[in-house]
């Protein structure tokens, strides 16, 4: 009974541990409700974009709506594009360029989904597997129903070992989505959207790109730290060296940085514009991305053959032998 009771207190106290699993277990099985949303907001801001090639105004609701979108685009679109509107400037392009972004981040979703579904199946099946082939050996191999206390221990191995690739599978999906970026660096690619198109919409307001910076600058400085020590807080600091980062993906994203310096830098000395070389810049930018991103995609469905070899069949093949043992070793004693 002291036994049992310390086992219970045991996992008691250590389930805030299991927090991070909860979360990772909740951002897979809602996937379809982040694409539902995201199909949301590009569906309302191509009715905006419509509206307005039409030559119509939209109405304040549908404005007023555009607050309404999921974080992080909602709030940031709103404002983004009720200071364009202020200023007068034009909404097509920023409209474009936000459409993109989520027709993008919506495909490398729907990619890692489809790449992974086949190998997921087979572990979600082999968790279900186990239990039913436990008391398939159960009521077939006799001296079970001795050793129950045995055969339950090592049916709770084998099940263990089905959920931890379970989970594993579940941390390949998620870090080959994001190009294998570290953990902490994965906002990195979401908040260099959101400080082009907060800078972009400064630029279309009639500030010069330097001004646009620092303003976009103090933005990021809130977010994202590091990576702004990576871009360089001022807009004249020396470049980043290339090849700093270990990932390719991250490297990516320091890059980009250094190209928006550099556009801009090029422009203030010529004296001529920048948006459309920005434009260009940050279209590279999400194509390389997506390059990167895919080819990590590309070769999950290999990588997530791992935990089927190493855990799946050694959990199956230990219920099955541990069963026979337990029946005509045990058994017969």
């Amino acid at each position: 009974m002291m036994i049992w009771s310390i086992s219970f207190f045991t996992l008691f106290i250590s389930l805030p541990n299991f927090k991070p699993i909860y979360e990772k277990l909740r951002m897979h099985f809602d996937q379809n409700a982040e694409l539902d949303k995201i199909r949301f907001t590009i569906s309302h801001l191509r009715l905006i974009k419509e509206s307005l090639e039409s030559g119509l105004v939209p109405c304040r609701e549908d404005w007023e709506k555009i607050q309404q979108l999921p974080k992080p685009w909602g709030p940031l679109f709103s404002n983004a594009l009720a200071e364009l509107r202020n200023q007068g400037a034009p909404l097509m392009p920023s409209l474009e360029r936000m459409i993109f972004s989520l027709d993008e981040e919506r495909e490398l979703m729907m990619e890692a989904k489809t790449k992974s579904s086949q190998a997921f199946g087979q572990v979600v099946l082999s968790v279900f597997l186990v239990p039913f082939f436990a008391l398939i050996l159960y009521f077939l191999l006799p001296g079970l129903d001795k050793n129950q206390g045995l055969f339950l221990s090592l049916v709770a191995i084998s099940l263990l070992l089905e959920l931890l690739a379970f989970f594993w599978m579940l941390l390949m999906m998620e870090d080959a989505r994001y190009g294998k970026i570290q953990t902490s660096n994965r906002t990195w690619m979401l908040s260099s959207k959101l400080f082009f198109e907060r800078m972009i919409a400064d630029i279309s307001c009639g500030h010069p790109p330097d001004l646009a910076w620092n303003h976009s600058v103090n933005f990021l400085r809130k977010q994202e730290a590091i990576l702004l020590q990576k871009w360089g807080v001022q807009l004249w600091d020396p470049l980043p060296v290339r090849g700093t980062s270990q990932n390719q993906v991250e490297e990516s994203i320091v890059q980009f940085g250094s190209e928006i310096r550099r556009s801009i830098q090029q422009s203030l000395v010529e004296g001529k514009g920048s948006i459309d070389r920005l434009e260009s810049i940050y279209r590279n930018y999400l194509f390389d991305l997506k390059m990167k991103i895919s080819r990590e995609l590309q070769v999950l469905p290999n990588h997530c053959l791992k935990p089927l070899f190493l855990l799946v069949l050694p959990s199956v093949m230990l219920l099955l032998f541990g069963s026979l043992f337990i029946s005509f070793g045990l058994g017969g004693l």
